[in-house]
């Protein structure tokens, strides 16, 4: 399966850096010709998909960043189609776009188009309610993700919380586009008889992670505006500009 992901990579016209992290696995069990132009990373111990996320993050050297569990593939030119996107969305700092699994689509709970920060957070009303949006669908920028704590600390659940962190930090773009593929077996975490143990706790740490950063940035623009009240009405550009001159004095 790793070798279909890798494939699937390379039907991009961008060029596409493939970091492998191996949680607890040697490089030796890795199909031949993987390795070749890929960045492999092996830990001598299982240390999680949320560390072993972060890891990579450190070692990637890209502008922008994608994830992809190793049993999955990406649609052809889906970075292509994501890079595209941002780079017509003025202002955008990720992109996304909707996914397939073996039996189903998405249900695209969140449509197609601009999104504010904060959006993404706001079509999840509760933890138990349907993620809005498949975390590995995002195409982030490097030093966002970087900002926002990387892949949540979690046993499970780590991309949720790293999706509701991005999407509520900075303004981005949802795709009409399919660009993530699941693919269903035996094997996955999701069809093991603990996953739903800590799923719905995950779920919650993610979800109050959106609120806690949502609920920093109204305070922030509340303080704001008590400062400077004559300026409440400029655009948001020409507020950063202000604030940009008071930090430079």
């Amino acid at each position: 399966m790793l070798v279909e992901l890798n494939q699937s990579l390379q039907k991009n016209d961008c060029p596409v850096e493939h970091v492998i992290v191996l949680d607890g696995a040697s490089c030796q069990g890795l199909p031949d010709g993987i390795c070749e132009g890929a960045t492999i990373i092996a830990t001598e111990r299982p240390i999680g998909q949320a560390a072993a996320r972060n890891l990579g993050l450190v070692i990637a050297r890209g502008e922008w960043i994608t994830s992809a569990d190793d049993d999955d593939w990406l649609y052809p030119h889906s970075i292509d189609q994501r890079l595209d996107a941002i780079q017509r969305e003025q202002g955008a700092l990720w992109c996304a776009g909707y996914c397939t699994d073996d039996c189903k689509i998405d249900p695209a709970i969140v449509p197609a188009g601009p999104s504010s920060p904060g959006d993404i957070w706001r079509a999840w009303p509760t933890p138990k309610a349907s993620i809005p949006l498949g975390p590995t669908t995002l195409l982030v920028e490097a030093n966002l993700l970087k900002r926002a704590g990387g892949w949540m600390g979690l046993p499970q659940g780590e991309d949720i919380g790293m999706m509701i962190a991005v999407t509520s930090m900075a303004p981005g773009i949802v795709i009409e586009a399919y660009v993530y593929h699941i693919r269903l077996h035996g094997g996955q975490m999701t069809k093991t008889t603990w996953f739903d143990d800590l799923e719905l706790l995950s779920r919650r740490c993610a979800w109050e992670r959106g609120e806690q950063i949502l609920s920093k940035a109204s305070i922030e623009s509340a303080e704001w505006k008590g400062l400077f009240p004559q300026y409440c009405d400029l655009t948001a550009r020409d507020q950063q500009t202000i604030q940009n001159r008071l930090i430079v004095v």
